[in-house]
């Protein structure tokens, strides 16, 4: 069974999620750059955004944060997240169902 592989990729999905949270969180926050998580493999990569901050009326950087974009990955997060509950939950199933089968 790959619990331990389920296991990687919810924590990568947590990573992810604070990724995008904190870009959220910061919306309003002058000169903050956003970062971007992307899974590679069995981690996460956290780099920031190469896009080029707008200035406000007083030669402010305004935040990079694009919320659409984040608001739609932690949404693709919570759906992989659930796909990955459910996929140990039939691995549990599976396991419980074989040991049965044994008695």
């Amino acid at each position: 069974m790959q619990v331990k592989a389920n296991i990687n990729v919810i924590n990568n999905i947590i990573k992810m999620q604070e990724v995008a949270a904190n870009n959220i969180a910061n919306i309003n926050s002058n000169g903050f750059k956003a970062s971007s998580a992307v899974q590679v493999g069995d981690r996460v990569n956290i780099s920031p955004d190469a896009r080029a901050a707008i200035s406000n009326s007083a030669g402010e950087a305004l935040s990079t944060t694009d919320p659409v974009r984040d608001m739609v990955a932690m949404k693709m997060n919570e759906t992989a997240l659930a796909a990955n509950v459910d996929a140990m939950t039939t691995q549990q199933d599976m396991s419980r169902a074989l040991l049965d089968l044994k008695k």
